[in-house]
Formats: structure tokens, sequence, C-alpha cells
């Protein structure tokens, strides 16, 4: 472009790019005065002395904004401006009109029908020019440094997608050697320690007994493991259908089948009236099973067991808690309530995979909400879940 600025040498720090600026006027005086004016913004002013000399820059290059002259011969501002507008990459470069002649005499309706931002009558005033211009230049620089931040940000994410598949498609082939090439065997193994002691248990003396026995109990756990993994595989992937949800009747249920599973056990369970949620109604159900069945196994040393279900709101959230007065946990360790496989008690006081809270969070993730606990040792704990 004419009035290109000169390079900097090797040892100068790189200097930015100036952002063009067209100036179109077939008075040879006052392009050079519109130069002198626009000159101290450091900026490329490229000249043009007609509408089809304009035209022809506006082919090759983008402008941040065009200082036309109303009056011009064959072809006149206004006119020069409406093919501007008809091509696509500059119908949206913002016009100036300079004219000489005074608001009577332009139609300036007219040129703010084609698109001019503002009309700058003679004498033009230097410092006010300047100051709009520069507005424009300002605002170009930032569309284009936008539009950079936008490719690099999509370029990013089909890094990321292309990653994630990849890491999908790992999951997917590591699942599918769990399920089969590693159950397999072991459903083999328990098969065959199931039948040892069936067909041959009185023959084996008592620490032979306790050694199949716990073989046995191995082959179980690993089995359990296996399928806690492929829960949280299953859960991260899979499409989702969003729907309201009876959140008090589906506790209701989930409870009544761990009564029947230890009719034993007194457990006061509280559930409030009228609890919903928005979400898939499957992972809901695995989500609220999770958090029931965790109060329900640490209240397990409670003489009077409450377990207790229902909302409160704070600052317009709405969120679904479940609380109960079980052995609690310090919260110092927190932050380890939701890792997979991560335990703060003992297998042998609660058993357990460590697998429940860590599906819990990957559910409420997929929902795009939250989940925390609170509590105290001794004391209980609540577990909290918007959806």
């Amino acid at each position: 472009m004419t009035g290109a600025r000169a390079a900097s040498s090797p040892s100068e720090t790189p200097v930015e790019a100036g952002v063009g600026i067209l100036i179109v006027d077939d008075d040879p005086a006052k392009l050079v005065a519109l130069r002198s004016v626009l000159e101290p913004l450091g900026e490329n002013i490229v000249e043009a002395r007609s509408g089809a000399d304009a035209l022809r820059h506006l082919l090759k290059d983008d402008y941040a904004v065009i200082l036309l002259d109303v009056r011009m011969p064959i072809m006149n501002g206004f006119e020069t401006a409406e093919l501007i507008r008809q091509r696509p990459s500059s119908e949206l470069t913002p016009i100036i009109f300079v004219t000489a002649l005074d608001r009577v005499e332009t139609d300036m309706g007219r040129g703010y029908e084609l698109g001019a931002v503002d009309f700058v009558f003679s004498p033009v005033v230097p410092a006010i020019l300047r100051a709009k211009v520069q507005v424009f230049v300002e605002l170009y620089r930032s569309q284009h440094e936008l539009k950079r931040y936008r490719k690099q940000l999509q370029s990013l994410v089909q890094e990321r997608t292309a990653a994630l598949t990849a890491i999908n498609r790992e999951l997917d082939a590591f699942s599918y050697f769990l399920s089969h090439d590693v159950r397999a065997p072991l459903i083999t193994l328990d098969g065959l320690t199931k039948s040892l002691l069936d067909g041959a248990g009185d023959k084996l003396d008592p620490d032979g007994h306790d050694q199949i026995l716990r073989m046995r109990r191995a082959c179980q756990q690993i089995g359990e493991l296996f399928d806690g993994m492929q829960l949280l595989f299953s859960l991260t992937r899979g499409d989702m259908r969003r729907e309201e949800i009876d959140v008090t009747t589906l506790a209701s249920q989930i409870v009544e089948q761990f009564r029947a599973n230890e009719p034993s056990r007194k457990v006061d369970v509280k559930i409030a009236e009228h609890l919903t949620v928005m979400g898939d109604s499957h992972m809901v159900e695995i989500l609220l099973r999770n958090l029931i069945s965790n109060a329900w196994k640490f209240t397990r040393e409670e003489d009077e067991a409450v377990i207790e279900i229902g909302k409160e709101t704070v600052s317009g959230e709405t969120r679904i808690f479940i609380r109960d007065n079980g052995v609690g946990f310090d919260m110092i360790y927190a932050h380890r309530l939701f890792g997979a496989f991560q335990r703060l008690h003992s297998q042998s006081q609660f058993a357990g995979e460590g697998i429940g809270l860590a599906s819990a969070q990957r559910i409420v993730n997929r929902h795009s909400g939250r989940i925390w606990a609170e509590g105290a040792l001794g004391e209980g704990a609540t577990f909290y879940f918007v959806l």
C-alpha cells in the first residue's frame, strides 16, 4: 500500500503493521491536506482520485475506514458508496463523507442510508477528524484480533476433540478388555472354586477350605471392581434425555428396596414432598441410589439411624440434599470423597469399592451441575447436588 512505514532494522523491536485508511478525492490538494491531518496516526494512508480508483483499491485490500468526497466527477461519493456496499468484503467498512458543501446542499439522509457513519464539513478541524478516524482504526484492530483468537480457539477445539476421541477409543478398548479378556477367566476361576467347595468341601481340611473361600471372595471383589469401572466408563458417554423427575417417589422406591434387602435394620428415613429435578432419568436414579446407599451404609453402627432427603434454596439456587447421622468424615479429606477407588474408612469396617460417589460426581458433571459434601467425624454427613 502507498504510504507504508519503513521496515525496522533487525535490532529494533518489531512495529505493529499499519492499518489501511483510504482517502478518496478528485482534488490533489485536498488529498495532500487529508494526508497531513492523518499522518500523525502512523497508519497506512492510501489515496484514490476517483470512485473507480477507490473500487480498484478495495478489490486488493481491506481498510479500517474510508474518507470519501461527496462531489466528484463521473462517479460521485454517494454512487461510489453504493458500489462499495455491494461488495461483501467492504459492505461493513465505515465510510466518513468529507465535503466542502454546506449542510443544506448535502443530502445527508441518502448518505446515512448508504451506510455512512459520519459527515465532515470543510473547513476540517484536524484534531476532531483524527479522533474520529482513530476510533475506527482501533475498532478494526480489535476485530482482527478477535478473528485471530477465534481461529486459535477453533484450532484448539479441533485438537482437543481429536485427543478426546482417541481417549474414548482407548477407553472403549480397555472396557472391552475388562469385560471379556479379563472377566472371563475370573468367572471360570470362581466357578471352579465353587465346584470344588460343593463337590469336595467335606474332604478339605479347615485351612484348605478357608483358602478356597478367600479365593472366591477375591474373585468376586475383582468382578465388582470391574463392574464399577465399566459403570464409570459408561457414565461419561452416551446420549442424555432431560425430563422432569419426581425425586420424592424415586427416593421412596429406592429406600423400600434397601429395607427389603435388610428387613432387620431400623432406619428412620424422612423424604420431603414435591422434590423434582430436570435430568436424565436413568442417571438420576443411579445418582440417588448411590447417595442413599452411602447414607444407609455409614449409619449402620447407629442405634437410631436417621436419613433425611430434602431440598433447600440458597441465593435462588435449589439444592437437593441427603443427610445422615452416621460416622461422618473429616472435612480435611473432603477432596478425596469423589475420587474413584478412594476410601476414608477401612474395607473391614465399611465394605465397598469406592465407586459410588465417583459415579455420582460424573453424573452431576454430565448435567453441568455441582455436587459437594459437608460433615464432621461422629456427627454425620450431608451431600448436596444441583443439576
